[in-house]
């Protein structure tokens, strides 16, 4: 006969309330049955299981539906949908106080600082600034919908969609991005590929031995397409404004047809998040649709039919220049390597 526990013992067993046990049965979570002669509830082996996977889910503060979905849905991917959303969660929590943390820490140093006579403003100021990074972290959007876009991303790759040909020479782009990446580091380095898409890129690491690569994707589809493609890359959600890993962590960052997804404000965060997850002598690899200055691309344009220009304006490709004069607020080295008239790579170390 299957051993039956009562309400008492189930709660002393997991030192939680008999109220905690009442509230998740009236959501639906676990469901006791009923003894026919006393009208008492017990709870089975199964139903203890259950329970300890219900608090297991608590510890990760995930909603009462979103574990409930969990434990009623043995689908692998609308389970996985349920985590990414609290993982999500998580991450934008953890990067709003990291930014009040830094502002703190700011307005702190502030009262030492003895020839701060104007504290008051000092401390309106910190927190201004930290205001504006946080709303351009919390407002960038997929405004291209890549997610529907990943399951023919390899097809308009190939077929060089676009007036403006700007896949013309993505093989070869991203051969010399991980040629760059790879000089002078070890096959155990740790790698972070941002924007993976459908792990093109990442690919050449992992044929090569440079297994210690992940690949960072906001697109969920994007993931998926390359976890099909490539099952031993290990694949992250994430962005370029809240990149989901400790300061230190990457040898080497690279990326490939995404950076110009983000406006000029958008790229300077950017640029402080890969800076804060590389290690100090670690390198950073773009290779993406670039203009050397505001001259040049008024010089390209007078080559470029309404509908090129178009194409371009939809988005933001990146200024060198003033790239150059972001990273050298961080004292790093620059290089960029020229490979036609909208494409180039850039190296910084």
């Amino acid at each position: 006969m299957e051993k039956r526990y009562l309400i008492k013992e189930v709660a002393n067993k997991f030192c939680i309330s008999t109220n905690k046990l009442r509230f998740y049965e009236k959501k639906g979570l676990i469901k006791p049955k009923r003894d026919i002669e006393n009208n008492y509830r017990y709870y089975t082996e199964s139903d203890l299981i259950k329970l300890q996977a219900i608090l297991l889910y608590r510890l990760l503060n995930m909603s009462i539906n979103d574990i409930k979905n969990i434990i009623t849905d043995e689908n692998s991917s609308n389970m996985l949908d349920h985590f990414n959303k609290q993982w999500k969660a998580v991450n934008d929590e953890i990067h709003k106080m990291s930014l009040i943390r830094d502002s703190l820490e700011d307005i702190m140093d502030a009262f030492y600082d003895t020839e701060n006579i104007n504290i008051h403003k000092k401390i309106h100021s910190s927190i201004k600034n930290m205001g504006r990074i946080y709303e351009v972290k919390e407002n960038w959007q997929d405004r291209w919908d890549f997610n529907n876009w990943a399951k023919t991303y390899d097809k308009s790759v190939k077929m060089n969609t676009g007036s403006n040909n700007i896949y013309s020479k993505y093989e070869e782009i991203l051969d010399m991005v991980y040629n760059i990446a790879v000089k002078n580091i070890n096959e155990d380095g740790k790698i972070l590929d941002i924007g993976v898409g459908t792990g093109n890129l990442s690919k050449r690491f992992l044929e090569t031995n440079y297994n210690n690569i992940i690949g960072l994707d906001q697109s969920r589809e994007m993931l998926n397409v390359a976890k099909n493609k490539f099952p031993k890359l290990k694949l992250r959600l994430g962005e370029f404004l809240k990149i989901p890993f400790e300061n230190n962590t990457f040898d080497i960052i690279v990326s490939t047809y995404a950076f110009h997804h983000l406006n000029e404000d958008e790229k300077a965060i950017a640029i402080r998040e890969m800076l804060r997850v590389l290690k100090e002598n670690g390198k950073i690899v773009i290779g993406d649709l670039m203009f050397e200055n505001e001259q040049s691309k008024i010089e390209v344009y007078k080559n470029l039919s309404n509908e090129q220009i178009s194409e371009i304006e939809d988005e933001y490709y990146s200024n060198i220049e003033l790239l150059k004069k972001e990273f050298n607020k961080y004292n790093k080295k620059f290089n960029d390597y020229r490979i036609d008239s909208l494409i180039f790579i850039i190296e910084v170390e």
